[in-house]
């Protein structure tokens, strides 16, 4: 069950205050969209393949991150927030504890070829438009991938940054302050949250904020005592392209579930929303 809750006219005392209980989430239905933003709960738990190979996809990814965050701020997690968030997650997904340590490793040789951060805007089948987040040694070879994802659906590389909007992104648990969701909220907000999500099933939390003041909002979050998972730029829709064609809504799986099983694909931004 999702419950989410806007925290951006909170920031306009004139309409109302955070003690009144117009903005409390008891009462608020949230319709899921599937697709948009890609990285929604509905969408994590809609990985492809089996639970085997599903895993092996989220443990590489997991790597590269690890090796990432460690190389631009070291190996230190009491000193890397961002590599303290990656080491909670894989610690959550269950990854080996060897396979943890080689990616730190790789991650503190300087002598290794630098992992470098891409993105690449894509139109997909029905006119959707993609963000796709990689990490990777070689961009040549990950752009040829990509290329090859989109031409099997009718795709291609094109430019559709305008259509989405840069923040930040926080994805936590409770850990051990032993709060509420409502308590959680009032928190964040304070922290500087624009906007709070929460999954019941899984207890996680998202709060999205501006991407200037990301490293502040986790910093002030990891205070509270949450275990922060994730500390990533996320990029939402301005707008959605509502799918109802059973072939579109295919392809549109397939490209997301195909561009996602690449192994420098590490995050994926849709704003599509299936219509069924």
């Amino acid at each position: 069950m999702l419950r989410r809750i806007s925290a951006i006219a909170l920031t306009k005392p004139c309409y109302f205050t955070k003690t009144q209980t117009l903005w409390k989430p008891t009462s608020i239905c949230l319709q899921q969209q599937r697709f948009a933003g890609h990285n929604k709960w509905s969408k994590v738990k809609h990985t492809k393949g089996a639970k085997d190979a599903k895993k092996s996809i989220l443990f590489s990814k997991l790597s590269l991150e690890i090796v990432s965050a460690a190389r631009a701020g070291g190996t230190d997690p009491t000193l890397n927030n961002k590599l303290l968030a990656v080491l909670n997650r894989a610690k959550a997904a269950n990854m080996a504890k060897e396979s943890v340590e080689n990616a730190l490793k790789k991650g503190g040789d300087r002598n290794k070829d630098d992992l470098e951060s891409v993105l690449y805007e894509c139109v997909g089948p029905g006119g959707t438009a993609l963000i796709v987040q990689a990490l990777t040694d070689k961009k040549s070879r990950t752009v040829k991938e990509v290329k090859e994802v989109l031409n099997r659906v009718g795709g291609s590389v094109s430019s559709v940054n305008y259509l989405f909007e840069k923040k930040g992104k926080v994805v936590f648990t409770p850990g051990e302050s032993g709060h509420s969701f409502e308590e959680i909220m009032d928190i964040a907000i304070d922290c500087g949250a624009e906007d709070i999500e929460e999954d019941v099933e899984e207890n996680l939390i998202e709060v999205t904020c501006e991407f200037s003041d990301l490293n502040t909002v986790s910093k002030a979050l990891m205070d509270h005592k949450y275990e922060v998972q994730e500390i990533e730029a996320t990029y939402i829709p301005l707008s959605t392209v509502e799918i109802e064609d059973k072939n579109t809504i295919e392809l549109v799986e397939k490209c997301l579930d195909d561009m996602e099983s690449l192994g420098d694909v590490v995050k994926i931004h849709c704003n599509a929303v299936v219509n069924q």
